[in-house]
């Protein structure tokens, strides 16, 4: 049986994310990647109402910046995956969301969400 999965990585985006004094007041650069594993009606369909299209992902990732600030990345994660939820044929959601800015060396700090989508 195939297993079908569309994603996006490395989404980059900036928000008011995080618990202390600056961070409520500047945005900050964060790093998301997206997995959806999906229900496809026919794998051989090459029709785009069998699939999810990558705008609707997208539309979804660049609202990102209009949110008004968030104290944790777990409640980003979480609220995406409300979002994602409510599009047609996925079937479990895979977040990972990755403060760039915290330590300067270029490591990544973040969170991973996995959920299952009961249609």
């Amino acid at each position: 049986m195939d297993e079908n999965f569309i994603f996006i990585e490395n989404f980059l985006t900036t928000c008011l994310i995080g618990v202390y004094p600056e961070e409520k007041k500047n945005k900050q650069k964060v790093k998301i990647s997206i997995t959806l594993k999906i229900n496809r009606n026919n794998n051989s369909s090459d029709n785009i109402n069998s699939t999810v299209c990558y705008q609707k992902i997208l539309t979804i990732l660049n609202q990102i910046t209009n949110y008004t600030h968030i104290n944790l990345v777990e409640t980003l994660a979480n609220r995406l995956a409300n979002e994602f939820e409510k599009i047609k044929h996925v079937k479990e959601i895979n977040i990972k969301v990755s403060k760039c800015e915290i330590i300067k060396n270029g490591t990544d700090i973040g969170f991973v969400l996995k959920r299952s989508v009961k249609k």
